[in-house]
C-alpha cells in the first residue's frame, strides 16, 4: 500500500489524479443509472432495453479510458512521452466492447458476479493496451505480483460493485454499487502503475507516428464531452419517463378506483334489480293465480244467471205474464254472456301467463273456420249495419293448429272491426298463402289508429279512446290475447292502420304450420 502511495504522490500531478478519479465517479454513476433504465420494469420491449445497455456501455467504456488516460497525462516519468495511434484507439474500443458484453452477461443471463468481473477484465484489457501504446525511450519492467493484485482488485471490486447493483433500486444500493466499481477501475490503474518501472534506455526506438500529449488532451476532452452528453441525455430522458410513468401509474390508479367503485355501483343495482324482480315475478304469480280463481268462481254463478234467462226468455215453464218481463230476461241474458266472454279472455289470458294454456292441435282448413267466424258474427254485423265480404280463394292448405283458438283469434278480429266500423261500413276477411306460410287479414273500414297507437291497442287492457266517456266498451284484452295465441302457433299477429281509413289486421302461420293442399 504504501507503495502504491507513493508512486501516486510521487509520480503523479494530483490535480490531474483528482480529475481521474472525479470523471470515474461520474462515468460510473451515469452508466448505472442508464443500466437501471435498462432493467426497470417498464422497459417492456426488448430491443429498447439493448438500447440502454448500450449507452450504459459507451458512458462507462469512456469513462474508463479517460480516467486511465486522464491519469497517464499526471504521470511524471522524467522521460518524452508520446502515445501510438492505433493502440490508442483499440484501447477505448476494448473498453466500450467488453463494457457492453459484461452488462449484457449481468442483466440478459441474470449473471452479475460474472458479469462484474468480466468488467473488471475488461478496465485490465484496456489499462494494458494503454500502456502498449505508450512511447517512450526506456524499457519497463513488470512486478508481476503488482501485476496480480492489480487484476485481483479489477475483478474483485467489478463483481461486488455489480452484485450489489442488482440488490435493489435503492439510492444506497447506487452509491454502493458506484463506489465498488470506482475502485475496480481506480485500484486497477494505480496498481498497474506501482507495477511499471521505467528504465531510461536512448537506443528504445521512439516511433515518429505517435501521438503528442496534447493532441491526448483534445482526445480526453471529446471523450469528456461524449461522456457528459450521454450522461445529461441519459438522466434527462431517464427523469421524463419516470415522471411519464408516475403519471401513467396515477392515471391507471385512479381509473382503476373508478373501475371498482362502478364495479361496485353495479353490483348493488344487480342486487336491486334481481330483488326487484323476484317482487315483480312473484306478484305476477299471485296477479295471475287470482286471476284465474276469480275467474273460475266467477263463472259458475254466471252460467246459472245466463242458463235461467234463457229459461225465463223462452217461457220454457209457463208465461211470464207481461211482455217486459221477458225483454228482461233477454236483456239479463245478454249482459251475462258479455260478462262471461270477458272473464273466459281473462281467464285465458292468466293461462297465457302462467304457460299453461295448451294448444289442441289437428289438421284444420282455415278456409272453413273462416266460414264458421263469420256466421257467428253475421248477426253483430247485422245489427250495426255493417257489410261483411267474404275474399277467401279456394284451394287454401290445410295448417296444423288448434281450431277453436284459431276461431277465438277470428272472432276477436272480426268484433273489433265490427264495433270500430261506422253504419253503411263494410269488413273484408281473405287469406293467402306465400313462402313466409298461411296470413289471414281483416280489413275494416272503421275509425282507424294513429301508427304511433299501435303498440298501445297490443298491449293488455290498452284502450287507444281510454276517456272515462269513452264511446267504446272493452277491456282491451281482445287483440292482446289474440296476438298471444298467434304467437303460440309460432305466428305472428300484425297491425296496419290510419286514423279515418280503417284498420288492416294480419294474422300470419308459418311454413311448418302447413300440411298439404286440399283436395279439389
Amino acid at each position: 500500500m504504501l507503495r502504491i502511495y507513493g508512486c501516486v504522490t510521487q509520480q503523479h500531478d494530483l490535480r490531474l489524479v483528482l480529475l481521474a478519479a472525479a470523471i470515474c465517479v461520474f462515468g460510473c454513476y451515469t452508466a448505472l443509472s442508464l443500466l437501471a433504465r435498462a432493467c426497470s420494469p417498464d422497459t417492456q420491449k426488448r430491443e429498447i432495453g439493448w438500447r440502454w445497455v448500450t449507452a450504459a456501455a459507451i458512458v462507462a467504456g469512456a469513462g474508463v479510458w479517460t480516467t486511465h488516460f486522464v491519469a497517464e497525462l499526471a504521470f511524471r516519468p522524467g522521460l518524452p512521452v508520446g502515445y501510438d495511434l492505433t493502440l490508442t484507439g483499440l484501447s477505448i474500443a476494448i473498453a466500450m466492447t467488453l463494457t457492453w458484453v459484461s452488462f449484457a452477461l449481468a442483466l440478459r443471463f441474470s449473471a452479475p458476479a460474472l458479469g462484474g468481473a468480466l468488467f473488471g477484465m475488461a478496465v485490465c484489457a484496456m489499462h494494458f493496451t494503454g500502456m502498449a501504446a505508450l512511447e517512450v525511450p526506456a524499457h519497463i519492467q513488470w512486478d508481476p505480483v503488482f501485476i496480480l493484485a492489480a487484476f485481483a482488485i479489477s475483478l474483485a471490486f467489478g463483481a461486488l460493485g455489480f452484485v450489489a447493483f442488482t440488490r435493489g433500486r435503492a439510492l444506497r444500493w447506487h452509491i454502493a454499487a458506484t463506489a465498488l466499481l470506482t475502485l475496480a477501475i481506480a485500484g486497477l490503474h494505480f496498481t498497474a502503475m506501482t507495477a511499471a518501472t521505467l528504465v531510461p534506455d536512448p537506443s528504445v526506438p521512439v516511433s515518429p507516428a505517435v501521438l503528442a500529449p496534447e493532441w491526448l488532451a483534445v482526445i480526453i476532452t471529446a471523450v469528456m464531452i461524449i461522456i457528459v452528453v450521454f450522461g445529461l441525455s441519459g438522466s434527462a430522458v431517464d427523469q421524463h419517463l419516470a415522471e411519464r410513468n408516475a403519471r401513467e401509474a396515477a392515471r391507471l390508479l385512479a381509473h382503476i378506483a373508478e373501475l371498482e367503485s362502478t364495479k361496485h355501483r353495479l353490483e348493488a343495482t344487480t342486487a336491486d334489480l334481481e330483488t326487484a324482480l323476484q317482487a315483480a315475478a312473484a306478484g305476477s304469480q299471485a296477479k295471475s293465480q287470482f286471476l284465474a280463481t276469480m275467474s273460475h268462481e266467477l263463472r259458475t254463478p254466471l252460467n246459472a244467471i245466463v242458463g235461467f234467462s234463457e229459461m225465463l226468455a223462452k217461457e220454457s215453464l209457463g208465461p211470464l205474464g207481461d211482455e217486459r218481463y221477458r225483454e228482461f230476461a233477454k236483456t239479463v241474458q245478454e249482459s251475462g254472456l258479455h260478462l262471461l266472454g270477458l272473464i273466459n279472455d281473462v281467464l285465458d289470458f292468466s293461462k297465457v301467463d302462467a304457460g299453461h294454456l295448451d294448444l289442441d292441435e289437428e289438421e284444420v282448413d282455415p278456409a272453413e273456420i273462416i266460414r264458421t267466424a263469420l256466421r257467428m258474427i253475421a248477426g253483430q254485423a247485422a245489427a250495426a249495419h255493417v257489410r261483411l265480404i267474404d275474399e277467401v280463394p279456394p284451394g287454401l292448405p290445410y295448417i296444423r293448429a288448434d281450431q277453436r283458438r284459431v276461431c277465438q283469434v277470428l272472432l276477436n278480429l272480426l268484433s273489433n272491426a265490427v264495433k270500430f266500423t261506422q253504419v253503411g261500413g263494410e269488413i273484408r276477411i281473405s287469406a293467402s298463402r306465400s313462402a313466409d306460410g298461411v296470413t289471414i287479414a281483416v280489413a275494416d273500414t272503421g275509425i282507424g289508429i294513429a301508427p304511433e297507437d299501435i303498440p298501445q291497442a297490443l298491449e293488455r287492457f290498452g284502450q287507444v279512446d281510454n276517456m272515462l266517456n269513452r264511446r267504446y266498451e272493452g277491456t282491451g284484452l281482445g287483440l292482446p290475447l289474440s296476438k298471444r295465441l298467434m304467437e303460440l302457433h309460432g305466428g305472428t299477429l300484425t297491425l296496419e292502420s290510419a286514423v279515418g281509413v280503417g284498420t288492416t289486421v294480419l294474422a300470419s302461420f308459418p311454413p311448418d304450420r302447413i300440411i298439404g293442399l286440399q283436395a279439389a
